[in-house]
């Protein structure tokens, strides 16, 4: 039906009419009821496509109305309306989306007439498909008993289907999970939450979980075999496959040797399987849960709490068990456009297993909107209908290569977004290559943008093209990882041997990349070291390199004008201290010194008060560039007041200390030895060093230099720089 028809049950005359005028202002024909006869009456013979219902009625109130229109099958997508408080609306249209009803939304009074638009320009008919699993719904009556079961896994015949799991930020695959499927021959497809529920209850669970594990594990090795060749799609070491267990399965230790072995005869590790368990069902018996459970994570197997925030005791269960993921029930994620309590529900599961070091696991996503929430906050992996349907085995190759072209389009799509390309160098990034190339003492330092045909260098150290094609990029292969790629000598791996890069100049020999990611998670290049010979690279190098490009990411993520200081062209104290955090963790984490010189312009106030503002703003840019010219490139150096300067110095020798503040003293000296005496510049400054762990504090370092400036100012006369 192309006509757009909206039913009005409202007891008010006037709230109809309003509700009436807003309707047909929208293009549809509407009609108003004040009584459920009338209203039931015109459902049968005007077949609206669109329902609004008000929930206070005097005859029949409205949920009574909503059930009555899942018993009668409406198809219509459905509004519902009220003065009620939000949350007695939310649970209404909760209790009447479970009764089968396309709900659309809710409508609180007073209406809002953008707010009416956008719920009736819903598509509520894909929506209904997709929340429904058209693949799961009735064909034939299912009368099936525990005989048909019985024959089913004993011929055979429950197969499995594959639904895919991806990063929510980025988009790239981590995994599968295992569905159980039963089409039976002459009644049809047959649900799981029918078949399942009869195995558990009849005792034939172990036997279909070892059926999907027989068939599950060999397709799943296949598959890696075959992406094995493109280093544009995951590693074996990337992907996990999931598989549901049932609680009542927990107690039989020969059901779960039988798995570990299926995974060796079939080459996969025990790591590479994550074990798929309802809430529900590990509260079933804590104890024997726990053991087991502890046992399975001992022998390497993931485990995962799924349909999590269903249950009574969900976070006694969470603490108390070793999972390593939590999976958000469907029921809150499939709401969460529609619901402000199913945001908030999770936003809390996601903080929670977050801060008890947990993955969560988002399922029932079917908009890009809900997956845009969850990438907010920062949820690990989706899994729904939108990403991908259920299906067959062999049909993940192809899958997964046009997954990958949508993933690069949409790569490619925030490299323009960041408006990065072709820009000139700009300081905020070349402090970390060169920071890079000092404390890595390699030749070459680059922060490079791989974009569609070829690879360009926003900023770089020891090189002078600015880009090469993306044909000859070990970038390119570093974009495609989430850690960190590592090539330790070129001339021996077949995939650059014969490389221009590597038989031609800059002559590759080691390659260590690590991907720096949009906001949104899209990979747009790498901070990455080259070296002219082979060298191994260590954890702890690996560690740091990580942390670089993790201040890489910060500085595509910050506005830099709310970071620097526009009268010298320093850091602001926003733009230091954001990026002195970095460091501090960065220097704690790696053992590596980290010292701060407080720096008090004595006579600026004098300057300025008689020289004027002008020649008070140049006293503090000359100074500035003093301190630019004394201390080394790789250093942060920031005004973060009127005349306050402070210097982090980055694994600096202390013993070098004294004799680069004695270089910054004869920099002054000779700037004063040329301007007029009223214009000389004068300071104080302290220092503090961070070496033990309790000291890496910004504002303890903040303290102990600006004590020791003050204490250093004190002893010095106003006209000598100490």
């Amino acid at each position: 039906m192309s006509e757009q028809r909206l039913l009005i049950l409202d007891d008010d005359e006037l709230t109809g009419k309003t509700i009436s005028n807003i309707a047909e202002f929208a293009g549809m024909k509407t009609c108003i009821c004040q009584t459920s006869v009338d209203f039931f009456q015109k459902l049968e013979h005007w077949q609206p496509s669109h329902i609004a219902v008000d929930l206070i009625m005097p005859d029949m109130d409205g949920v009574e109305v909503l059930v009555e229109l899942a018993n009668r099958k409406t198809s219509a997508g459905v509004i519902i309306t009220s003065g009620v408080g939000h949350r007695i609306l939310e649970a209404a249209a909760r209790s009447a989306s479970e009764h089968g009803l396309n709900i659309l939304g809710t409508l609180p009074k007073p209406f809002n007439p953008r707010r009416f638009r956008e719920l009736v320009n819903i598509d509520f008919k894909a929506a209904f498909r997709n929340t429904r699993s058209a693949d799961l719904q009735p064909r034939a009556v299912r009368s099936v008993n525990e005989d048909d079961l019985r024959t089913a896994i004993h011929q055979g015949n429950i197969s499995v289907v594959y639904q895919p799991k991806i990063e929510c930020h980025g988009g790239k695959l981590t995994g599968f999970e295992a569905l159980a499927r039963w089409e039976h021959p002459e009644k049809g497809l047959i649900p799981p939450d029918l078949f399942i529920g009869m195995a558990e209850a009849q005792g034939l669970i172990d036997s279909l979980t070892i059926l999907v594990f027989e068939q599950a594990l060999p397709w799943f090795n296949q598959f890696l075999q075959q992406i094995a060749g493109y280093h544009n799609l995951p590693t074996s070491n990337d992907l996990h496959l999931s598989v549901n267990i049932s609680a009542r399965s927990l107690l039989n230790a020969e059901l779960f040797e039988h798995i570990h072995e299926l995974c060796s005869n079939n080459g996969l590790d025990s790591h590479q399987i994550m074990l798929e368990l309802t809430e529900t069902g590990a509260m079933d018996d804590p104890v024997a849960s726990l053991d087991m459970l502890t046992r399975l994570r001992m022998r390497g197997f993931h485990l995962s709490i799924d349909d999590f925030g269903t249950g009574f005791s969900s976070m006694v269960q969470l603490v108390r068990m070793p999972f390593s993921e939590v999976k958000i029930d469907k029921s809150f994620v499939m709401t969460a456009h529609t619901s402000r309590e199913s945001r908030l529900v999770i936003k809390a599961i996601i903080e929670l297993a977050h801060s008890l070091g947990l993955q969560a696991t988002a399922e029932g996503i079917e908009d890009m909107q809900t997956l845009q929430f969850l990438q907010e906050l920062n949820c690990d992996h989706a899994q729904g209908y939108m990403l991908g349907r259920p299906a067959q085995g062999d049909t993940f190759i192809d899958w997964l290569q046009q997954r990958h072209q949508e993933i690069e389009k949409q790569r490619l799509q925030a490299l323009k977004g960041s408006k990065l390309l072709d820009t000139p160098a700009e300081e905020r990034f070349d402090r970390i290559t060169r920071l890079a190339k000092r404390l890595f003492k390699v030749p070459i330092t680059l922060i490079s943008l791989v974009d569609e045909n070829r690879q360009w260098f926003k900023s770089k150290t020891g090189l002078t093209v600015c880009e090469t094609s993306r044909e000859v990029a070990f970038c390119s292969y570093a974009i495609e990882q989430d850690g960190l790629f590592l090539v330790e000598d070129a001339s021996r791996d077949s995939r650059f041997a014969d490389n221009p890069l590597v038989t031609g100049p800059p002559f590759i020999r080691f390659y260590a990349g690590y991907p720096v990611a949009a906001p949104t998670g899209e990979k747009l290049g790498t901070l990455c070291l080259i070296d002219h010979v082979n060298r191994k690279f260590t954890q702890r190098e690996a560690d740091t390199l990580q942390e670089l490009a993790t201040m890489v990411e910060e500085e595509i993520a910050t506005n830099q004008l709310l970071s620097e200081d526009h009268l010298t062209g320093l850091l602001n104290r926003r733009g230091f201290e954001g990026r002195a955090g970095h460091v501090l963790q960065l220097c704690q984490r790696q053992q590596m010194v980290t010292s701060l010189v407080y720096i008090d312009l004595d006579n600026f106030k004098q300057i300025n008060d008689r020289q004027g503002h002008q020649a008070g703003d140049d006293a503090l840019i000359q100074f500035a560039r003093t301190l630019s010219m004394t201390f080394r490139d790789s250093d942060l150096i920031a005004r973060i007041g009127g005349d306050e300067f402070v210097v982090m110095l980055i694994n600096q020798d202390a013993a070098d200390i004294p004799a680069i503040m004695q270089r910054l003293q004869s920099t002054v000296q000779a700037y004063n030895d040329k301007v007029n005496p009223e214009l000389h510049l004068s300071y104080s400054y302290g220092l503090a060093s961070a070496e033990t762990d309790s000291e890496y504090s910004l504002q303890q370092l903040y303290a102990v230099a600006d004590e020791a400036m003050y204490r250093n100012k004190r002893q010095s006369s106003t006209d000598k720089p100490h």
